[in-house]
């Protein structure tokens, strides 16, 4: 197989996971200021000497701010991850698991692109050995469920986003989309169907009987 040996993507600034980190910070804030405002001034205790469940809400409130934002600051600390080699693709769609994906359990890759977004989809096959590689659960698909969302805002017939197993924000990463889908093509094995299409996941019968070349993308 002609080819690299082994490909990744470069990261592209996290300006997306700053953004986020932003809002959270300033919506944060001003829920614990909320929260101290209105009850700050209870009491301890009732006039009964039982406690009083309101004076625990500012604290209730910072320990909720602080547990949600664990996630926030996790996406800025462990970034997205693609690389491949011709034995398996290696992906880590936010900032829980990374999963490397043997090539014999994946039948397609796709670019998805939607609203102000481009996602790579992964569409596995049948797992043939437990023992090799991982398998998408549902932890690691929250990506995937983003791209879903947006595929149902689309006009018209969506689509058939659902029928992929796996999907990674390509914004995340240095370069077009285009460009990213061919460096997977170069390292990708030829049972593997590559699909680019920029509105819709759409892969011609005649292409799926012709693994080899990919949809509006050839084989590099």
């Amino acid at each position: 197989m002609s080819g690299p040996a082994r490909i990744e993507w470069r990261r592209a600034s996290p300006l997306r996971a700053l953004g986020v980190l932003a809002w959270y910070v300033i919506l944060g804030a001003a829920a614990l200021v909320a929260a101290i405002v209105l009850f700050g001034s209870e009491p301890d205790t009732l006039s009964s000497g039982r406690l009083n469940p309101l004076s625990l809400a500012p604290a209730v409130a910072g320990a909720l701010v602080a547990a949600i934002g664990v996630p926030v600051v996790l996406a800025l600390l462990r970034r997205p991850v693609v690389s491949a080699d011709h034995f398996a693709l290696t992906v880590r769609p936010g900032f829980l698991r990374t999963l490397m994906l043997p090539w014999a359990h994946i039948a397609e890759v796709a670019m998805y692109a939607g609203r102000g977004e481009t996602f790579l989809l992964v569409r596995c096959g049948k797992r043939r050995d437990d023992r090799l590689g991982d398998w998408p659960h549902w932890w690691d698909r929250s990506v995937l469920r983003s791209a879903v969302r947006m595929s149902r805002m689309q006009r018209g017939r969506g689509p058939a986003v659902r029928g992929y197993h796996l999907a990674v924000r390509m914004g995340e990463f240095v370069g077009s989309p285009q460009a990213q889908l061919a460096a997977l093509c170069s390292v990708a094995p030829e049972h593997v169907v590559v699909a680019s299409d920029r509105r819709r996941v759409a892969v011609p019968e005649a292409r799926r009987r012709r693994p080899p070349l990919a949809a509006g993308l050839g084989r590099l």
